[in-house]
């Protein structure tokens, strides 16, 4: 029902990708399993899924392993159906607002050339 795709930056890097391989092996795989989840549901359930107050066009899926709150930000698009996650972070109170100021210039980024992004790396 959904497709998720990933941020590429200006040189062609996957930017979830590397946030992914960044984190604990075991914090990957919970997100790559939410978001396979996620792509079968038409509404995004709101134990996962949120708007980010402050930021209307940002949203965060919510997962937590291992006592730490993982945070993929994201937004609906470009396309119909689709959302692109625009960066990684972690919640510790809130995310930092320059974590959301990054996610929302990638959106703008997005917005004006569509070709940024890719489907989801899930290795």
């Amino acid at each position: 029902m959904w497709g998720f795709f990933d941020f590429y930056s200006r040189r062609g890097e996957n930017q979830i990708h590397r946030w992914l391989n960044s984190i604990p092996l075991e914090a990957k795989a919970k997100i790559n399993a939410r978001i396979a989840t996620l792509s079968g549901f038409p509404i995004f359930p709101e134990q996962y899924f949120s708007a980010y107050r402050g930021w209307p066009q940002l949203f965060e899926l919510r997962v937590v392993c291992s006592g730490v709150q993982y945070r993929p930000l994201g937004f609906y698009g470009p396309l119909r159906r689709q959302f692109t996650l625009l960066v990684g972070g972690v919640e510790k109170g809130k995310v930092p607002r320059s974590l959301l100021e990054v996610a929302d210039e990638n959106r703008r980024i997005v917005i004006a050339d569509p070709s940024r992004v890719y489907p989801h790396d899930f290795s």
